[in-house]
């Protein structure tokens, strides 16, 4: 390669870097704000217009937007992931006092907060239903958060391992409308953290 072309080359790669180090952001984490912001917009547009939206007529009127945390991409966690070796369902407790079957999809392991922890991870039984789903409670939870607990669909990597992006646990439907049946975090999905990413308490509902 030509000398000055080399010495160009390399002085462009040094200015990319100097540019987002004093920029405080990357490319990666600017596109990953907008997804969740992307997200969170659509949730919002849901409650409000959506025909089998949670809400009530009333609480549509007044609704203008969900809380949430701050995004902070430290919460997008690659946890190790274990795949259950055998095919177990089990019965999780719902908010009315009835059960309802779930497949013990595998375990995860990740370091949060300086802590290691771990999440069970099921997946739904319904023919239609093609996605993970980890209920948790943390230390928000009844504080900051839906005393309900919250939950998070992870998805899994190329390379095995399952990424758990707390930026977007939601509240499920009865932290809004206590008419719906709610799936209750099992003891073993109780974090000792506090997960400070994610939606927070309504404050429409009353």
């Amino acid at each position: 390669m030509n000398k000055k072309i080399l010495i160009l080359a390399v002085g462009i790669a040094l200015a990319g870097i100097l540019f987002y180090t004093f920029k405080g952001t990357s490319p990666i984490t600017e596109g990953y704000v907008e997804k969740i912001e992307t997200a969170r917009a659509e949730t919002n547009d849901f409650l409000k217009n959506a025909e089998d939206s949670p809400l009530t007529d009333s609480q549509k009127a007044a609704f203008t937007t969900l809380n949430y945390f701050p995004i902070a991409e430290k919460y997008r966690v690659k946890s190790d992931f274990q795949l259950s070796q055998r095919q177990q369902i089990i019965q999780m407790g719902i908010s009315d006092g009835s059960q309802k079957a779930y497949l013990v999809f595998g375990h995860a392991h990740l370091h949060l907060e300086g802590k290691e922890l771990n999440l069970t991870v099921y997946k739904p039984l319904q023919d239609d239903a093609d996605y993970l789903f980890i209920p948790f409670y943390d230390h928000t939870s009844a504080e900051l958060t839906y005393g309900g607990g919250r939950y998070v669909e992870p998805e899994l990597a190329d390379d095995g391992a399952l990424i758990i992006d707390f930026n977007l646990a939601y509240n499920p439907y009865c932290a809004y409308n206590p008419s719906y049946k709610c799936p209750i975090p099992p003891p073993e999905n109780r974090l000792d953290v506090s997960v400070l990413a994610g939606e927070k308490n309504p404050d429409f509902v009353k």
